[in-house]
């Protein structure tokens, strides 16, 4: 049975701090996220985990060599340059609670030596958060029918054009006919995408979030939740971006739980969604936020965030 996640339902999964916590508690997220062509992407996850709540946000750069095409910062530059409190790390130097992989990279300009410290981290025990680039290494290690995958937690954010990717090189053949990339309104449609993602989730053995108007969670044999619709105004560049990061940090303030509670990522990943929808809500002035609505860039919905936490929380 499909379920749709409610803000009473994200609420129970947005921790407040407490007088005896310290950055520690509250969770340790590493990133190893941004490119030379796509340092932005950095960036605005970082600025996102920072604003959800995480206690210490750790970027790793990536072991890749290529400088930038158009002479821009590196990422970790660009990141230092608005988030002068993110500690900066070699990969392995420290552990981290949760971590954000994938965001702004390409695996065709994946390094060698990054593809092997991608995959340590996906067969270590930090659960994932696993974005844009980094997909392809899931599909090559976890959809064998070769018995049980060991390796960490992880959630996966595709797309719909990265999810027929996943899916197809997942060994899963066909998508079915109902298949609807985009994601509208129409029930049938939704029920279909929220089959379909939990299909993947079984074969891959992992959390899906297929992002769309509606968002879908789907952990390994659990009942799909729903998620949205969410706010048109979302559909806007580096936004994927952001979510990655409230999802890391929301990942990381409960790790502690997720290896023994795999499927509780579902749980996660929609308020993650929910609490995502809530900012950029926020940002854009939405009817349903007490405005009529206007254009808003991905930076602006980070920025909002902390407003939605206060209003679910």
């Amino acid at each position: 049975m499909i379920g749709h996640w409610s803000r009473e339902r994200a609420a129970e999964w947005l921790r407040r701090p407490s007088a005896g916590d310290d950055k520690y508690r509250r969770g340790v997220l590493g990133m190893r996220t941004g490119s030379a062509q796509y340092p932005g992407a950095a960036v605005l996850g970082v600025s996102a985990a920072w604003r959800t709540g995480a206690g210490m946000v750790r970027y790793v750069p990536a072991l890749d060599d290529a400088p930038s095409p158009h002479g821009l910062p590196s990422p970790a530059a660009s990141v230092l340059a608005v988030h002068p409190e993110t500690v900066f790390g070699e990969p392995g130097s420290r552990p981290a609670d949760a971590w954000v992989l994938g965001s702004g990279t390409d695996p065709a300009d994946r390094s060698t030596a990054e593809r092997s410290a991608l995959l340590e981290l996906l067969r270590g025990g930090a659960p994932l958060v696993i974005d844009a680039g980094a997909l392809d290494l899931v599909a090559q290690a976890r959809s064998g029918d070769d018995g049980p995958r060991d390796g960490a937690p992880a959630i996966l954010t595709p797309h719909g054009g990265e999810f027929e990717r996943l899916w197809r090189a997942s060994g899963l053949g066909a998508l079915p006919d109902d298949w609807d990339p985009r994601g509208g309104a129409d029930g049938d449609a939704q029920r279909g995408r929220a089959e379909t993602a939990a299909r993947l989730a079984e074969r891959l053995e992992a959390t899906v979030l297929l992002k769309g108007s509606v968002t879908v969670c789907a952990a390994p044999g659990e009942a799909p939740l729903l998620v949205g619709p969410s706010t048109p105004w979302l559909a806007t560049a580096g936004t994927g971006d952001v979510l990655a990061g409230i999802l890391g940090a929301l990942v990381a303030a409960h790790a502690a739980g997720v290896p023994e509670d795999p499927a509780s990522l579902a749980r996660i990943g929609a308020t993650a969604a929910l609490l995502h929808d809530a900012a950029a809500r926020i940002a854009a002035g939405d009817p349903e936020a007490g405005g009529s609505g206007r254009p808003i860039t991905a930076l602006d919905v980070a920025g909002a965030v902390p407003a939605a936490v206060a209003a679910l929380a």
